[in-house]
């Protein structure tokens, strides 16, 4: 008679098991930082580069990588905080405890800045729409994506609908790649760009501080990366073992935006620049694509950018509405604890409602351009990173949060480096 074979932990049937637990694991662990990136990849990112590109060659590439290290050290530190902290609250929880400034500061700056950002998110994705459908007014569609977005947030239909878009955009992503190899960068143009740290004298439509802070403020983020907390807590991710794999998956998600932003920023400085493009509408990208892919590249590159902006618009609609609510819930204690996700909350769908149509406001023909309306925008992002970045400064390194897992020397410099280069760069632009 043959014996039955017990699955032993050696065993390869055990294995089998372990494997696919671990494929759950995994997938579940990078989910939170994979939904992050999609609510930081958009217009801001593309145009910035294009823009900086376009107008100043490869002199501000030292801007992309300092942003994108910013951003890895800040969302990173801000992981561990979520994940390690002794006391088991969220980093919105953490600032409140300092001051009681810091859910009215936050609070604001969620509904200001996710007006303004969902604004224009919104008002590229109707101009993007109506440029690849060849018809309808621009402001005619963001309006009707507007609604389109309110009525199927949340349904099973959305999500769906995102799937798609997200391929529209990786393959966007893949013509950008291609491109930028066709165009043959130089490599030692790159190379200075990156190491001289120039900061050349304005020159074109954009001043280049204004181009500086929308670069800064698109890549290194600022209120967004605090969605990943919120995201990590909804996605079940709170173990301090999950922490290695979330830095691995953050690193993944960050050189991926990097990558796509690299790219796009070759065909400004390598196809915009030497034919005289300058970036004053996503259509003069477009134009761009179209002198080297003909018509069809044109409409893969607004059918890609409307994919990431529309899932840009409902991912800043709902990061930014979660955030106000968690900073209201600090306020008002009485409200924590009601609800066991944010979207349950009364109150969300109200918020939502509200960003999304006062948003619209800027899409009508009257408001400023969406390039300028963008770099703007970016800019203002700024203006906030001095406070995040001083609040998760304390926070992470306070004995009485951290325990034994505060910040090593190296998150510590970039930090203080940040909240001071983002003081500096405030007041000598706006002051």
């Amino acid at each position: 008679m043959e014996k039955n074979v017990q699955a032993t932990p050696e065993s390869p049937v055990s294995g089998q098991k372990a494997g696919s637990h671990k494929l759950k694991d995994f997938l579940k662990t990078i989910g939170p930082a994979v939904i992050t990136v999609f609510s930081w990849l958009g217009a801001g990112d593309i145009i910035s580069s294009a823009v900086s590109g376009s107008t100043y060659g490869y002199a501000l590439m030292w801007i992309l990588v300092i942003s994108f290290l910013i951003r890895f050290v800040i969302v990173n530190t801000m992981t561990r905080f979520e994940l390690m902290n002794i006391k088991g609250g969220s980093m919105v929880e953490a600032f409140a405890s300092i001051s009681k400034i810091y859910p009215i500061f936050l609070g604001i700056a969620a509904l200001v800045m996710g007006n303004l950002t969902i604004g224009y998110i919104l008002k590229g994705a109707g101009q993007s729409l109506g440029w690849f459908l060849g018809f309808g007014p621009a402001t005619m569609w963001s309006g009707i994506l507007a609604v389109i977005i309110v009525l199927l947030l949340g349904r099973s239909v959305f999500a769906k609908l995102e799937s798609i878009f997200k391929i529209f955009l990786a393959v966007l992503v893949a013509v950008f790649i291609a491109l930028a190899i066709y165009c043959q960068p130089d490599p030692a143009e790159i190379v200075r760009g990156t190491f001289l740290f120039q900061l050349p004298e304005s020159s074109g439509t954009y001043d280049v501080m204004l181009v500086v802070l929308g670069l800064v403020g698109a890549t290194a983020g600022s209120l967004a990366n605090l969605f990943h907390g919120i995201n990590l807590s909804e996605g079940g991710v709170r173990n301090p073992e999950d922490m290695k794999g979330q830095t691995k998956s953050l690193l993944f998600s960050v050189v991926a935006g990097a990558i796509l932003v690299l790219c796009v920023w070759i065909v400004g400085a390598d196809i915009l620049r030497p034919n005289g493009i300058e970036v004053n509408s996503l259509q003069d990208i477009g134009t761009a694509l179209e002198l080297y892919l003909g018509v069809v590249g044109a409409k893969i590159f607004y059918l890609g950018v409307f994919g990431a902006l529309f899932s840009a618009a409902a991912s800043s609609a709902i990061g930014f509405g979660k955030l106000a609510i968690a900073n209201l819930n600090e306020l008002m204690p009485s409200r924590k604890g009601r609800y066991e996700k944010f979207q349950y909350d009364k109150i969300y769908p109200i918020v939502v409602i509200g960003l999304m149509a006062t948003a619209f406001i800027w899409s009508l023909p009257a408001m400023p351009g969406q390039v300028y309306m963008t770099l703007f925008v970016n800019s203002l992002n700024v203006v906030i990173v001095p406070a995040i970045a001083c609040g998760v400064l304390y926070v992470t390194n306070s004995k009485k949060f951290m325990g034994e897992n505060r910040n090593n020397l190296f998150e510590n410099i970039v930090l203080a480096a940040t909240t001071i280069l983002a003081i500096v760069s405030v007041f000598k632009t706006f002051f």
